[in-house]
């Protein structure tokens, strides 16, 4: 019973920390577009810096993590291009077209479809609690960005975007579920990382030559944003997931909607408005109930 807890503890311990880096990833962004960075650029720099430091630290300290079968291989490149790169692509490509509290809003669908594929793929049983949290986190996301006073304004091609971005966001914790199974945390962020770069790699070939190389700030939001925005939330996710499963990982990292409010007031002097807190209080209110869920069936099986 203790060993549960303690998993259980540092599963949820570790989705915070990764909801945190999310959030403070909004406003790193937000610094690297004042030195002229396009999205694509940006997201190059942050992950292809992320991709050495882990290539560097796997080649001394962890090589076996390179020992991972072709089906393995498989799972991590679809978790690698779909998942991370995809997700980050689309979402940054959405801001194009929609308002940022419309475009996090539409991000926040992934809960729904992870808890569906969850059901549909491995019949795992959604409880009332569940439904109830995931009810109170989606109703929050609607508060917190202000769409239901927009909603009419809103770019078909964005909404589009911000719903694939979801879907993608969704294949992450997904495949990042089969993956932990098969290799570690750690070999399943490094190489969905690497297979990340190779994508951007392979998309922004023209403009390499053109990404600001002599900029040493530009060089400090790069490895910011390779650390803070990269390495450390997706190593988080991972662990949570492997210790409570994608599905309430997906609903406890909502946690970044909040504290994304927190730290925008804070670096940015962006203060949330009244329905902003009402939504983070009602996502908070979702992660509550789904861990007294946990903890009284605990009680229970006692």
């Amino acid at each position: 019973m203790k060993k549960i807890k303690t998993k259980r503890v540092l599963g949820i311990g570790s989705v915070l920390l990764s909801a945190t880096c999310f959030a403070a990833t909004s406003i790193l962004i937000k610094l690297a577009y004042r030195y002229g960075l396009t999205p694509p650029q940006v997201l190059a720099w942050q992950s292809w810096l992320a991709s050495i430091m882990l290539l560097v630290y796997a080649l001394v300290f962890q090589r076996e993590i390179f020992k991972v079968s072709r089906q393995s291989l498989k799972v991590l490149a679809v978790q690698g291009l779909i998942g991370s790169l995809g997700t980050s692509v689309i979402y940054a490509y959405s801001l194009i077209y929609l308002p940022v509290s419309v475009a996090i809003l539409l991000l926040y669908l992934y809960p729904v479809l992870v808890l569906g594929a969850g059901a549909a793929i491995w019949h795992k049983r959604i409880s009332s609690q569940e439904l109830i949290a995931l009810a109170l986190t989606f109703a929050g996301t609607m508060f917190a960005s202000g769409v239901l006073t927009g909603i009419g304004e809103v770019s078909v091609i964005g909404l589009i975007l911000g719903i694939a971005s979801a879907v993608c966001y969704a294949v992450f914790n997904i495949v990042g579920e089969l993956a932990v199974r098969q290799v570690s945390p750690l070999a399943t962020m490094s190489f969905a990382q690497w297979f990340s770069s190779l994508g951007l790699l392979i998309y922004l070939w023209r403009e390499i030559p053109h990404m600001g190389w002599q900029n040493t700030e530009v060089w400090g939001i790069g490895l910011a944003l390779a650390t803070v925005a990269s390495i450390f939330p997706f190593y988080f996710i991972l662990i949570g997931i492997q210790h409570i499963g994608a599905a309430q990982a997906a609903i406890i990292s909502t946690f970044e909607l909040p504290m994304t409010f927190v730290m925008a007031a804070f670096f940015l002097g962006e203060f949330p408005q009244v329905n902003q807190w009402a939504g983070g209080t009602l996502v908070l209110a979702g992660i509550i109930l789904l861990n007294w869920r946990f903890q009284h069936e605990q009680q229970s099986a006692q």
